[in-house]
């Protein structure tokens, strides 16, 4: 009996630990992905850019010119975050 209590016990401890703290962290792991995108606006060598479904990237280095199209890399996990706003 007391060896089920210790086993459900460490069962849960590890549940409560992975909830509390492994899962939030997961989502600060960058998820890159690289796509072809339109230039929007250029300033001091620095583009935005818009991606293909509408996503607006920032400040990447660039020596393109507005309406130009570039390959530039994101964090997929930042676009959905700022989806679900």
């Amino acid at each position: 009996m007391n060896e089920k209590l210790v086993a459900y016990g460490a069962i849960a401890a590890a549940i409560i630990v992975m909830t509390t703290i492994v899962f939030p962290f997961w989502n600060l792991i960058p998820t890159m992905v690289t796509e072809k995108m339109k230039v929007v606006y250029v300033e001091d060598g620095k583009c935005t850019a818009q991606t293909v479904d509408g996503y607006i990237i920032r400040n990447i280095p660039c020596t393109a010119k507005i309406g130009d199209n570039i390959t530039a890399s994101y964090d997929v996990k930042v676009k959905d975050r700022e989806r679900k706003i």
